[in-house]
Formats: C-alpha cells, structure tokens, sequence
C-alpha cells in the first residue's frame, strides 16, 4: 500500500504538473527554452484553476466529491496525453537541456537547494498543530468521509442548513480533500506531510523565476538574491503573522499558498505578461492566476484584482498603452464576480 501511494505522489504532485507545464509552455507561451522551473509553476497554477472552474458549480447543484475527483483526474489525463502527444520528439533535448544545467551548478547553488529541501523535510517530517486545523483540515476530512461538497458542517457532522458563502468560493479544503482521494492518504497527512513538500519548493521556484527576472543574465545576483530569502524565512518566526511563518510552519492553508505563491506568481506573469507584446497566452496565465487566488483563500478574491489592476494601470502609463489596463481589468473578472456573489449570499 505505501509502494502504491507513493508512486501516486509521484504521479499526481510531480509527473502531471511537469507534463501539463511543459504542454503549456512549448505549445501555448511559445518559449525559447523549455524551463524546468517555469514547468514547474505553470502546471501547478493550471491544475488549481481548472478545479476551481470544476468545483464552484458542481458545489452548487450538490454534486459527489468523487464526481469532481473522476472529473478533474480524467481531465488532467487528457491534458497530459496531449502533452506527450505534442511533445514527444522534444522530450529527450528537454531533459538533456536541463540535465546539463543541473551538472553546471555551483556549490553555492547546491547549498541554497539544500536549505529549500531542508525547508521543506522539516515541515514534513515534524509535526505542527494548528487552530485553524480545526475548520480548514476538518473540511476537508468531512468532504472525504461524506463524499460531499460543502454539505456538512465540518464541526458538529449535521448537514448545512444555508450556503456558506464565506468558504465555499475558496474552497481550497476541497482541493486537499481530492488528493486525499487521488493519493489514497488521509486529509490529514496529505495537508501536513505531503504538501509541504511540494509547496515550500514551489513557491522558492516562483522566486527563482522573479529572480531571473529582476537580473536578467546574471545567475549569480538570482542565487544571492534567494540565499537572502532562505536566510529571512528560516529567521523569520518572530511573529504568528510573518509570510515566513505562513510557509514554513503551515503553507497547507489556503492563505499561507496565497502570501507565498499565487501573489508572487502573479507579480512574474504580469511581468512577463504586461510588457507591451499583447500575447494571448501570457495573459490566460494571468488569468489562471486570478482563478487560483479565488481558489485558495477568500483574501485572494480582494488582493489579487487589486494587484493586478495596480500592476496594469502602471504598465499602461509606463507603455502608453490602454490595451495592457483592459486586458488586466479581464483577468480582474473571475475574482471580481465571485467577490460579488460572495458579498450577496452573505
């Protein structure tokens, strides 16, 4: 059984966000160089907005969580055969590129990999109990053990009376509850064991991708500049409320995913996607972003329209260009419709 769930680890945190990356990468953005990091995150942002298009109206009409697991595992089976499919005369140049990289390294970026892995198997392997457990982690067990969605109340087991308007437009528990079914492993160790050692290297790779980014060609100023951030979130648990607290004592909640990956992640793609050229896929990245800020916490339907916006009018003055503000007011709509049902279902 342990032989089985691993290998389902494997398949559905590492093998499908790669394969689903690299298919929107080469196929989709159109990049010069298929890089791994880049993979990496696309895929892990496309696969929490395709469930968040999945499971707002499947909540609605009460449909089964097992529904909703088959319909978005199958879904991101397809996806990953069109990749393959696509893909399957590059994938021997892709993995020898980025192969030869990885033999490139320097000590300095091998201890920096070593302290984002440390990161990470500290959180893994200890354990963390949290208040906000009790709600967010009980959601998801009650999901799993009833095979619903949002239907019971996660602390007294009675069926919900009126729509939770609060929780059910982020409904990240239900994200963690799927895996749970996918993985065959408890809500409960796939929040605190599992996630964790996927999350903490995703949102440093979301980093290393501002990094390279804000230095373009210098390798050197990305490894200082993420040795830097390694050193403030190790050192930085002087408060409850820290974005390092937040990643490194409990990045399985919805708002520690927000602060330390889909806010950043959204400041590289408006970047990328904000710089006069107008293409279509930098913007649906964007967009994918705004989804998986609903996603994961109910803030993230508040702060993400209003990065983006911000971002947008800025880039606008800054090419003189209204189109780059219209397309950004685009990708403020998801966040922007739930936000109002939200408001009139409270």
């Amino acid at each position: 059984m342990v032989f089985l769930n691993c290998i389902m680890i494997i398949l559905w945190l590492l093998i499908v966000p790669f394969l689903i990356g690299i298919l929107i990468i080469n196929q989709l953005v159109k990049d010069e160089e298929t890089d791994l990091l880049t993979v990496f995150v696309c895929g892990g942002i496309t696969m929490m907005a395709i469930f968040y298009l999945l499971v707002i109206p499947m909540q609605i009409v009460h449909l089964s969580l097992a529904t909703l697991t088959m319909s978005w595992g199958i879904l991101m089976m397809v996806i990953c055969a069109l990749s393959l499919f696509f893909n399957r005369h590059r994938f021997g140049d892709i993995l020898k590129s980025n192969f030869g990289k990885i033999k490139l390294l320097s000590w300095f970026a091998i201890l920096i990999i070593v302290l984002i892995l440390a990161q990470a198997f500290i959180l893994a392997s200890y354990q963390h109990e949290d208040s906000d457990d009790a709600f967010y982690i009980a959601n998801a067990t009650t999901a799993v053990a009833t095979d619903s969605i949002f239907q019971f109340d996660p602390y007294t087991g009675t069926r919900v009376e009126t729509f939770p308007a609060n929780y059910v437009y982020s409904p990240f528990p239900i994200y963690i509850a799927m895996f749970s079914k996918l993985l065959l492993i408890h809500p409960t160790i796939i929040a605190h064991t599992i996630l964790p050692a996927v999350l903490i290297p995703l949102a440093y790779a979301v980093l290393a991708l501002i990094g390279k980014k804000m230095f373009p060609g210098n390798v050197s100023a990305v490894l200082y500049f993420l040795f830097f951030l390694c050193v403030l979130n190790i050192f930085g648990n002087f408060s409850v409320y820290t974005n390092s607290t937040f990643l490194l004592v409990r990045i399985w909640q919805g708002k520690a995913v927000l602060a330390n990956i889909i806010l950043p992640v959204i400041l590289y793609f408006s970047f990328r996607s904000m710089q006069g050229k107008d293409k279509f896929s930098e913007w649906s990245l964007l967009f994918a972003c705004a989804l998986s800020a609903c996603l994961v916490s109910s803030m993230g339907i508040i702060l993400a329209p209003i990065m983006i916006f911000c971002l947008g009018f800025a880039f606008a003055v800054r090419n003189r260009n209204v189109r780059t503000l219209v397309y950004s007011i685009i990708c403020c709509a998801p966040c922007i419709l739930f936000g109002i049902l939200r408001i009139v279902q409270l």
